[in-house]
């Protein structure tokens, strides 16, 4: 480890939660923008329409190689029509693959799925990836209420893992107001429940027998915000588990919970400038299981990136990332995982 700065440009940079909106989705946003400062909307819809110049003037200015463009939360997740929603998934699926091949150096793109409608959503998945080449699949949380452990999406998680994708699992909203939001809205959002929603939604998956029921290599779900918060003190998961009388519940695992963390989860690092939580998820997962997101445009690129650039340097204990934890947080990690090129590319302009 070395805690010297990085000189010069990184040869690429990759980052996969980065979001579109397309105007037949602008309706889903409405209860989301509601929330949110007016002024920092404005300027963050201008650059969620934008799939062009714009978008790749900020991406050039910060040295970023290619985004993995998703359309933003909640979108179709909320849509309680299923055949509006079906109708909805394919219409971005065929607007994000286009894009992509206008710059495929430049842009790639995670499926869009109606899970309203389990079949047509596995029906939908196999297009998005096999004839359109979409990367993975990325769900916005729950389904109008329904969580993806729950067994009618049981053929759509065995097609994902059968097709070697990732599921990016996006926070959203819960259902229904939790009591401890109570007289705090705020708490809501993004600015702490949707960790805590997408962070349960993966032990959802976790202690319902998913993984276990899946090969070991064959269903990687993908975290952003650093593992939203799982990675932690993943010891105590363990050490619960083991006195939460799962038996009597039906719940069996094959491993311990800290085991599917290592095994089944990818972290990126969406809105993440702490270098100990960065140091958290390369401990607790591995370094060969995170990468770059940037949230793109709802975060800041510089601060984000500076942190890269910086090694994720914790000064007061000496601690930074060597230049092969740098590169395969910064672009192989992710392109591995996505099935990307990995060729050595010429760098980024900055």
């Amino acid at each position: 480890m070395t805690s010297s700065p990085i000189t010069g440009p990184l040869d690429r940079i990759v980052t996969i939660e980065e979001h579109v909106l397309p105007g037949f989705l602008f309706e889903y946003v409405a209860g989301a923008r509601a929330n949110l400062d007016a002024a920092y909307w404005a300027q963050a819809e201008h650059k969620l329409r934008d799939l062009g110049y714009e978008r790749l003037a900020d991406m050039d200015a910060h040295g970023v190689r290619m985004q993995v463009l998703s359309p933003t939360a909640p979108g179709i997740q909320v849509e309680p029509d299923a055949a509006k929603a079906t109708g909805l998934a394919a219409r971005t699926n065929d607007l994000i693959a286009t894009v992509a091949a206008s710059a495929p150096d430049r842009f790639a793109g995670f499926a869009t799925v109606a899970l309203q409608d389990p079949a047509s959503a596995v029906r939908e998945l196999r297009r998005a990836v096999l004839e359109l080449g979409l990367v993975g699949v990325l769900v916005n949380g729950h389904t109008c209420g329904s969580y993806l452990d729950e067994p009618q999406y049981a053929d759509f998680l065995a097609a994902v893992a059968e097709l070697g994708v990732p599921l990016y699992l996006h926070p959203a909203n819960s259902p229904d107001a939790c009591a401890w939001t109570a007289g705090h809205p705020e708490l809501r959002g993004p600015l702490y429940g949707w960790g805590v929603e997408t962070a349960a939604h993966f032990l959802r998956l976790l202690f319902s027998g998913v993984f276990d029921r899946t090969p070991t290599d064959g269903l990687t779900v993908i975290l952003g915000h650093a593992g939203e918060g799982l990675l932690s003190a993943p010891s105590r998961l363990d050490s619960r588990w083991r006195v939460a009388n799962a038996d009597r519940h039906g719940y069996r695992l094959d491993h311990p919970p800290s085991h599917y963390l290592r095994t089944n989860l990818f972290v990126t690092t969406s809105g993440v400038t702490d270098p100990v939580a960065f140091w958290a998820a390369v401990c607790g997962i591995g370094p060969s299981r995170v990468g770059v997101a940037l949230d793109y445009p709802m975060e800041d690129m510089g601060p984000q990136l500076a942190a890269l650039r910086g090694r994720w340097r914790i000064d007061a204990l000496g601690v930074g990332a060597d230049d092969e934890l740098i590169e395969d947080v910064a672009w192989r990690n992710v392109s591995r995982l996505l099935g990307l090129p990995l060729d050595r590319p010429q760098p980024a302009t900055i």
